[in-house]
């Protein structure tokens, strides 16, 4: 900053000049606000009436009850990969709720998963009715019968085939929300890190582990097929290898250890006595 104004390299600062709002401009102004506090006051009293409606079907939904069908046939018990095999007969899956649709009062979809696949369920009626139908949220656990059927023409679900329900149950009920209020693919990577339990849920990480799962049995077949046999060396080591200048060292009950960068020690020592060996 210049304190000699006489200088001839001294700018003097900008002083910005403000002038009195013209009356109409103050009554634009005031009529905009107002209008937002209307806007601000209507929103308000929807969301009242929303939660009061909510409120009041919830309670409606507790008077609903469903009941097991006795006079059916008994179900067939399968993984959800195995649904696809009982065309037109009737089973109860088991799994968590992975995606959850809701269409009107009176259908809802639900997504089966139990690590095996995914399998569409329908739920129409009283069963998509009752307050456990209205307050469900995904990774909640269930227990639905009903019948396998093909998927209407024109319609899509995994497999090909849904099941309509006759009848469900919650196991256990998950947090409001699910897991899109812990996490989701657009979440911080520290908040992905914290939650890779609920990561690992999803089907793009499902399929990259069992994907490496497929080409770890593949490195095992190809050694297996040439009379190779299989050793599991130790993980933690106390003493260094050769060019260990990238060892990640731990502290394993008061004792300094390192995790192992190489199994050649081990896979000699086993050669004498097991031939041919291997590890991963």
């Amino acid at each position: 900053m210049c304190l000699d104004l006489s200088s001839s390299h001294c700018v003097p600062p900008m002083v910005q000049v403000y002038s009195e709002a013209s009356a109409s401009q103050l009554k634009k102004v005031k009529k905009i606000w107002t209008r937002e506090q209307y806007k601000q006051a209507d929103k308000d009293k929807k969301e009242v009436e929303d939660q009061e409606r909510r409120e009041k079907n919830l309670e409606e939904a507790k008077k609903i009850k469903i009941e097991l069908d006795k006079s059916l046939p008994d179900p067939i018990s399968v993984k959800v990969a195995g649904a696809r095999e009982y065309h037109n007969k009737r089973v109860v899956a088991r799994g968590w709720v992975h995606r959850l649709r809701r269409q009107g009062r009176a259908m809802m979809f639900v997504v089966l998963r139990d690590g095996t696949g995914l399998l569409q369920c329908v739920l129409t009626d009283k069963l998509c009715q009752t307050y456990d139908a209205l307050v469900l949220s995904t990774e909640s656990t269930l227990k639905i019968y009903g019948v396998v059927t093909p998927v209407p023409g024109g319609k899509n679900a995994p497999g090909g085939v849904e099941l309509v329900a006759d009848y469900w149950e919650i196991v256990g009920t998950a947090p409001p929300g699910g897991a899109e209020n812990l996490v989701n693919e657009e979440s911080l990577v520290d908040v992905q890190l914290d939650q890779r339990h609920m990561m690992l849920r999803g089907e793009k990480l499902t399929r990259i582990f069992k994907m490496r799962s497929v080409i770890s049995q593949c490195f095992r077949d190809h050694y297996f097929s040439r009379g190779y046999f299989e050793v599991t060396p130790p993980t933690l080591v106390k003493t260094q290898v050769e060019g260990g200048s990238t060892l990640f060292k731990l502290d394993y009950f008061g004792d300094e250890a390192f995790l192992t960068q190489s199994s050649q020690l081990y896979l000699e020592t086993c050669l004498p006595s097991m031939g041919d060996v291997f590890c991963i």
